[in-house]
């Protein structure tokens, strides 16, 4: 169970979203449960548990605002987005000095899998600086080697698709990939 670390100031104040829409609005976290409890009264709703139901819509919608019961500050589970990983991914691989080293026709295999995958996800618009950084890495670690246009970012690896068919990758065990996905460990 989480509790509301009072020493933070909640991102949009402090307030809580009823069933039916109405956004309520406090000072403070008890000033919002107050509020909440006469509106329900009021509007004829079930009274429920407003202190419990304020602070976890509250820890969901801003988890650095809470913390556990031992006094821990509650852990972000937000998954950083796809540009972000893939622009992690392509610097490692830079970094470890990654080259084409697969055959063409396993490329092209490969290529073929992640081009009809609904995972090959577009890697993200707008950025000219991320997609150059994107572009500049391609370039470094596949050289000349042909780059397919039909390839994005894997949403479940965080890979750029565009260049990770053309490296030696090991299977991984993740349920969240296709059966027939070549990165996917079937044993």
């Amino acid at each position: 169970m989480n509790t509301i670390n009072p020493n933070v100031y909640p991102k949009g104040g402090h307030f809580f979203r009823e069933s039916d829409g109405t956004k309520i609005v406090g000072q403070t976290w008890s000033g919002v449960v107050s509020r909440v409890a006469n509106y329900r009264k009021r509007a004829g709703l079930p009274l429920g548990n407003p202190q419990q139901e304020v602070i976890d819509q509250a820890c969901s919608r801003d988890p650095g605002l809470c913390r556990n019961d031992n006094g821990v500050r509650a852990e972000q589970t937000k998954r950083a987005s796809l540009k972000s990983r893939v622009l992690q991914w392509l610097a490692l691989a830079k970094a470890n000095n990654e080259s084409p080293c697969v055959p063409d026709e396993v490329a092209r295999a490969r290529a073929s899998i992640c081009a009809g995958c609904a995972l090959n996800t577009e890697i993200g618009k707008g950025c000219g600086t991320c997609k150059q950084a994107i572009g500049e890495a391609r370039k470094e670690i596949l050289g000349r080697t042909r780059q397919d246009a039909r390839l994005h970012g894997c949403a479940e690896t965080g890979e750029d698709n565009c260049v990770a068919i053309w490296l030696e990758r090991p299977t991984i065990d993740s349920a969240a990939l296709p059966a027939h996905c070549w990165r996917k460990r079937t044993i």
